[in-house]
C-alpha cells in the first residue's frame, strides 16, 4: 500500500493546486457580477415599475455571470476526470485497466455532490443570489435607504458579510468540491474497474484543523473491497461526503501498510489520533470541541465514538449519555 498512499497523496495535493487555481478564475467572475449589481442599485425615489423592470434586469445579469461560472469549471473537470483515473491507476498497478472515456465524461459534467449534480447546484446558487439582490432593495427602498445605503447592503460592511460576499464564498466552496468529487468519482471508476487486485479501502483524512467529526472518525478505517468495515462498525462511504471535504480513499492491494501521510506541517507517520496527541491540548479542542476533546483525552470515547451508526456526528450531550 506504500506506492498507492504516496502516489494518491502526491495526486491529491496537485488537486488542491488545481482547486485553488480553479477557484481563482471562477471568483473573479462574481466580482464583475457585484460591479454589474452595483451599478444597477437603485435610489429611494424608484418607481414600482421601474423597480421591478430593474430587478429582472438584475436576474438576467446573474443568471449570465452564473453561467461563465460554470462552463469555467466544467472546462476544469472534463479535462480532470481522465487525469484522475489514470493516476488512480499508477496507484493500483501497472497493469490496471482505465474505464472508457463515456463513463468519465459522465463524471465530469454529471457528478453528484450530496443529493444534487453540479448544474443543479449552479442553479441553486445563482436564484439564491437573485433572491437575496431582490430583497436588499426591497428592504432598502422599504426603509427609505439611499442609493448608498443599499449598495452597503450588496457590498455588506465589517460584521455583516453582503449579498455577493456570501454568493462568492458559496461558489468556492461548491468549486473545491466539485474539484474533489469528479476526481473521486473518476478514482472510484477506475478502482471498481480493478476490484480484481483490490482487497480494501483506506480512508486518508488531511491532518489540519478544519476536520469535521464525520471525517475524523473514519481517518485511516478499512473496507473490505465489497464495503464491509474492517474492526469497526462505521458504513463505507465515497467522499466527499460533505462540502469541502478533502478525504481520499487509498486502494489497499496488499503489499503492505504503511508510509508518509501529508499534513499541513509536512509528510508525517502514524494515525490520526497519533497526529492530535502531536499537536497538543489546544489544537485537540480547536479541532474536535472542548467538550469531545476531553472526553477523548479521558479514554471515555475514540474518534469513531464521534459519529453513530450511520456515520452521522453526535452531539456533545449525546456523547456524554454514551461516554460520559
Amino acid at each position: 500500500m506504500i506506492k498507492a498512499l504516496d502516489a494518491t497523496i502526491e495526486f491529491q495535493l496537485d488537486l488542491f493546486r488545481l482547486d485553488a487555481d480553479t477557484r481563482r478564475r471562477v471568483l473573479p467572475i462574481l466580482d464583475r457580477l457585484e460591479r454589474e449589481l452595483v451599478a444597477l442599485t437603485p435610489g429611494t425615489d424608484l418607481a414600482k415599475r421601474r423597480r421591478d423592470a430593474l430587478l429582472k434586469e438584475a436576474r438576467e445579469a446573474i443568471a449570465k455571470y452564473y453561467a461563465e461560472a460554470q462552463a469555467e469549471l466544467f472546462a476544469t473537470t472534463v479535462d480532470l476526470a481522465p487525469i484522475a483515473a489514470r493516476a488512480a491507476g499508477v496507484a493500483i498497478s501497472v497493469e490496471a485497466q482505465l474505464p472508457p472515456a463515456g463513463t468519465l465524461a459522465k463524471i465530469a459534467g454529471d457528478a453528484v455532490i450530496q443529493g444534487a449534480t453540479m448544474a443543479q447546484w449552479w442553479s441553486k446558487q445563482e436564484g439564491d443570489t437573485a433572491f437575496r439582490y431582490a430583497a436588499a432593495v426591497r428592504q432598502g427602498l422599504a426603509a427609505g435607504e439611499t442609493n448608498a445605503q443599499i449598495i452597503q447592503r450588496v457590498r455588506g460592511t465589517a460584521g455583516f458579510p453582503g449579498v455577493v460576499e456570501i454568493s462568492r464564498k458559496n461558489a468556492a466552496a461548491l468549486v473545491q468540491t466539485s474539484v474533489q468529487q469528479v476526481a473521486n468519482d473518476a478514482r472510484m471508476a477506475t478502482f471498481r474497474a480493478n476490484e480484481d487486485l483490490i482487497d480494501a479501502y483506506v480512508w486518508i483524512t488531511t491532518l489540519d484543523g478544519h476536520v469535521c467529526e464525520q471525517c475524523a472518525a473514519r481517518a485511516d478505517l478499512s473496507w473490505k473491497a465489497d464495503g464491509t468495515p474492517v474492526g469497526h462498525s462505521i458504513p463505507f462511504a465515497e467522499p466527499p461526503i460533505h462540502f469541502n471535504d478533502r478525504c481520499v480513499l487509498v486502494p489497499d492491494t496488499g503489499r503492505g501498510v504503511g508510509g508518509e501521510r501529508a499534513s499541513t506541517d509536512g509528510p508525517t507517520t502514524g494515525t490520526f489520533a497519533d497526529f492530535l496527541e502531536r499537536k497538543g491540548v489546544a489544537f485537540q479542542n480547536d479541532v474536535l470541541g472542548p467538550g469531545r476533546a476531553e472526553l477523548w483525552r479521558d479514554g471515555k470515547i475514540t474518534l469513531q465514538d464521534l459519529v453513530n451508526g450511520r456515520g452521522n456526528p453526535l452531539t456533545l450531550d449525546e456523547l456524554r449519555e454514551r461516554h460520559g
